[in-house]
């Protein structure tokens, strides 16, 4: 174990016993953050104390445009490359430690000072408080009840509730972005990837809860312009908290039949691979982790101190050009961010009688937005196999922090693929125009045909 993680070791079996313990919602706002976050600055002072984080856009933002970088003032603290990463390694992940061994000529990660930019608004703040005493788990830990808005476990006691956490970390509840993904080849080749979002989130909805929409989650559609194999393709799901009680379900539209086909609720559950990610992603890979939690066995092994990527708004300005930030192997280290942050190391064992790809997976839930930051993936010979990064902002407008846009490598063969980045169209809207009748076949078809 290394020497940053907390003494303290949780194991998740079947059981949810640890949900017995008494956490006080008079620690959020006091001895912790509003989010659970340890508020006080490290006695090294490399993580400073968190002071609410950034509540108000900065003088010359525009509503819709590029997010003004609040620190691009800020320079490298220090360089992590192939020659020096022994140096370090007490605060690097197994996955990184891959990375810079198996490209040591390019890959390096530049190390800036510490800023604990997250905020939420007062609202979220309060519901969160709310939640410390009215969440629960149930359904062996497939379920969250009784809470909403906020994250429903901001004192976790269990792997479990970290896990849902994550799941369920404020970005608005009505969502929509158009992105420019791809798929990038260590020879060079990048095969652009277009999508428009949008995104209805019950479980955050102000006016919530509405009974009829208990085990929903959020509603998801999205409808693909690129490449051109997939132009006109799309899809509307519905997202449900609880996986094995109803699976999530919707409906595909294939542009080659003109059809509009249901899914199949296994694939889209665990591991179905996304065609568009030329098999370098499964369904549960979205959003880091989005899958039923059912068929692993999870332990929380506490916090650690590690180097992660945060606030990166370099790398997501459409200032960017797509054609340096996409570089063969990874992503040009010119244009990311790295900061030590306090982060929550949660892992998942594939339980014996299930046979998936993807056996073992380690998560980085940052403290102060409990957004999964990075995730090692190793398959059913423990050999690493996925490194998962997720390059996260402060959307200051809000304020919220969000997963702008995550990068899925292959170890061995130096594939990649990038999801959710907006490089050529703006920063994704939080408060968009929708309603629950925007979602479905019929409305599907409607974006499709237009």
């Amino acid at each position: 174990m290394h020497r940053g993680f907390l003494s303290v070791v949780f194991a998740f079996g079947i059981s949810t016993a640890f949900t017995a313990i008494a956490a006080d919602p008079a620690q959020l706002g006091t001895s912790l953050t509003y989010n659970g976050a340890n508020p006080a600055a490290s006695a090294d002072g490399v993580i400073p104390a968190f002071t609410g984080g950034i509540t108000a856009p900065p003088a010359g933002y525009k509503k819709g445009g590029d997010h003004i970088d609040p620190f691009a003032g800020d320079r490298p603290l220090y360089t992590i490359t192939a020659q020096n990463a022994a140096q370090y390694k007490d605060r690097l992940s197994e996955g990184q430690l891959a990375m810079l061994a198996r490209h040591p000529q390019t890959f390096r990660m530049d190390v800036y000072p510490t800023r604990r930019s997250c905020a939420l608004p007062e609202f979220v703040q309060q519901e969160t408080k709310k939640n410390v005493t009215r969440a629960k788990l149930v359904n062996d830990g497939n379920m969250v009840v009784d809470a909403r808005i906020g994250v429903p476990f901001p004192i976790p006691k269990g792997p479990l509730e970290v896990y849902w956490n994550h799941n369920f970390h404020w970005y608005g509840h009505r969502y929509y972005a158009k992105t420019s993904g791809a798929n990038v080849y260590p020879n060079g080749a990048r095969t652009r990837i277009v999508r428009e979002d949008w995104r209805y989130n019950f479980y955050a909805d102000p006016q919530g809860p509405d009974q009829e929409y208990q085990n929903k989650q959020y509603h998801w559609m999205g409808v693909w312009s690129a490449p051109s194999r997939f132009n006109g393709m799309g899809f509307s799901m519905f997202n449900t908290i609880d996986q094995i009680e109803e699976p999530r379900h919707g409906f595909f539209f294939n542009p080659n039949v003109r059809k509009i086909l249901r899914s199949t609720p296994a694939s889209t559950t665990y591991d179905g691979p996304l065609s568009i990610s030329d098999g370098m992603r499964e369904n549960h890979n979205m959003f880091v982790f989005g899958g039923a939690p059912d068929r692993y066995e999870w332990t929380l092994k506490g916090k650690q101190r590690v180097i992660v990527p945060y606030n990166a708004y370099k790398a997501s300005a459409t200032t960017t050009p797509r054609k340096d930030l996409f570089k063969p192997n990874h992503l040009n280290p010119d244009y990311l961010r790295y900061e030590e942050h306090r982060v929550w190391v949660l892992e998942a064992k594939l339980k014996p009688e299930f046979n998936m790809e993807q056996a073992r997976r380690v998560f980085y839930a940052d403290e102060d937005s409990w957004i999964f930051l990075m995730s090692d993936i190793y398959d059913q010979n423990d050999k690493l196999q996925r490194v998962h990064h997720v390059f996260t902002k402060n959307y200051y407008e809000a304020p919220a922090c969000v997963l702008e846009f995550d990068a899925m490598y292959d170890v061995a063969s130096g594939r990649y693929n990038i999801d959710h980045i907006k490089l050529d169209h703006g920063p994704a809207d939080l408060d968009y125009d929708l309603k629950p009748s925007d979602f479905g076949s019929s409305a599907l078809r409607r974006k499709v045909g237009r």
